[in-house]
């Protein structure tokens, strides 16, 4: 038997929150930078970041069967962190398009299921998830922010800014998060966990199955799969149009962390919004916000209005991001849960952007590396989820009731 619950958040989750975001914080947000200093163009950039998602085609089942079937979830973090160690160190010495573009694609397969693994081990040791996860999500916002200041400081004293310090800061984090991992709560295999309405003894593979006949998970992902891709092209290609647009380098992590500032305040006020109106309405309040995001960056070339529209990204990632895992996670059977999250990868992470950045590598090859036409092309992918989420939103009310 698992053991109960607890009203108190275990200190270990929020360290975990703290470092495993504070790794993606360190890398993700200058990655595009780093590539276009070592002589790629953003065609060869997309290409990179198709190949990346390509791979979450398959590890999200890969890291969710483990993490349902035979490894403790606690024990997948050690495994994820310690290879992403040995990822990063040999990616910060490549400087050839296939170096980078290989280990890169092996990186992102271990750390895009980091975060969405977080979920379902912290909704499994929270008494109320819908109230509790969302200030325990803070903490990551938290950490995610540390390494900005860390790497203004870095590129505030070097007199020739160089951005091979973000993976140096990168594999100190992931280090520190594999040696914290230990001390995480134990959480068993999630299948031998059996609820009055599944039956003992029932396939992996079947549970799955069942899963993927529920019509309303079917349209969280789809939804996810527009919403996500766009998100993803922002994530990318704002700091290259930042510093096109004039501002310079050393700022391009402070200015991101006003957003991530926001997501810190909102998150205190999630489960608020959360009680009082339906999931699907804060869903479509992220998506809102991603839309005005990419109206933005398409429409404006002013430094100021580009930078403060990241206020707009922490609204996403609260009421998006983190309303689908909800949903999700009310959804999806007892003894899949983590394999339902870490789908989310495959449609949010995998499939989505990778034909999200087929689309960029086509679009900057046909328009001499424009970025705008970019950021158009994501609005109407952000669009187009809130559409959907529109239409089938009376079918997923009545999915949580």
């Amino acid at each position: 038997m698992t053991a109960p619950h607890s009203s108190r958040v275990p200190r270990s989750l929020t360290v975990a929150m703290c470092l495993q975001y504070g790794l993606g914080g360190a890398v993700l947000p200058f990655i595009a930078l780093l590539f276009r200093d070592r002589g790629l163009d953003f065609t060869q950039i997309s290409h990179i970041f198709s190949g990346a998602s390509a791979m979450l085609l398959f590890f999200p089942f890969f890291w969710g069967m483990l993490a349902d079937r035979w490894v403790p979830l606690n024990r997948i973090f050690t495994l994820l962190n310690a290879l992403m160690v040995v990822l990063l160190i040999v990616f910060g010495r490549q400087q050839s398009f296939i170096g980078l573009m290989i280990l890169f694609m092996l990186f992102y397969a271990c750390l895009n299921p980091s975060f969405v693994l977080l979920n379902p081990l912290s909704f499994h040791f929270l008494e109320n998830p819908r109230e509790q996860f969302g200030k325990l999500r803070a903490w990551g916002s938290i950490g995610w922010i540390v390494p900005s200041v860390v790497i203004y400081l870095w590129l505030a004293i070097k007199p020739e800014p160089n951005l091979g310090f973000t993976i140096s800061l990168g594999v100190m984090i992931a280090g520190a998060m594999a040696l914290a991992s230990f001390f995480l709560p134990h959480l068993k295999p999630g299948a031998i966990h059996v609820t009055p309405t599944h039956a003992p003894g029932i396939s992996y593979a079947e549970s799955v199955k069942r899963l993927l006949r529920n019509r309303s998970y079917l349209v969280v992902l789809l939804v996810y799969f527009l919403v996500a891709s766009s998100f993803a092209i922002q994530a990318i290609y704002s700091a290259p149009m930042l510093e096109d647009a004039g501002l310079n380098r050393k700022w391009i992590g402070p200015s991101q962390c006003i957003g991530v500032i926001l997501e810190i305040i909102l998150f205190r006020w999630q489960f608020k919004l959360l009680a009082r109106l339906p999931l699907t309405v804060t869903i479509l309040i992220g998506i809102t916000a991603m839309v005005a995001r990419h109206l933005i960056f398409w429409l404006s070339d002013n430094v100021v209005l580009l930078v403060a529209s990241h206020l707009l990204t922490g609204i996403v990632v609260v009421y998006h991001h983190i309303g689908v895992s909800v949903l999700i996670n009310t959804i999806a059977p007892r003894e899949i849960k983590s394999t339902a999250q870490t789908m989310l990868i495959l449609c949010g992470s995998g499939l989505g952007p990778m034909l999200a950045n087929f689309g960029v590598g086509w679009i900057t090859a046909a328009t001499g590396q424009n970025l705008r036409f970019v950021f158009a092309f994501a609005t109407l992918l952000a669009l187009s989820g809130g559409i959907i989420l529109v239409m089938n939103a009376r079918r997923l009310n009545e999915a949580v009731k």
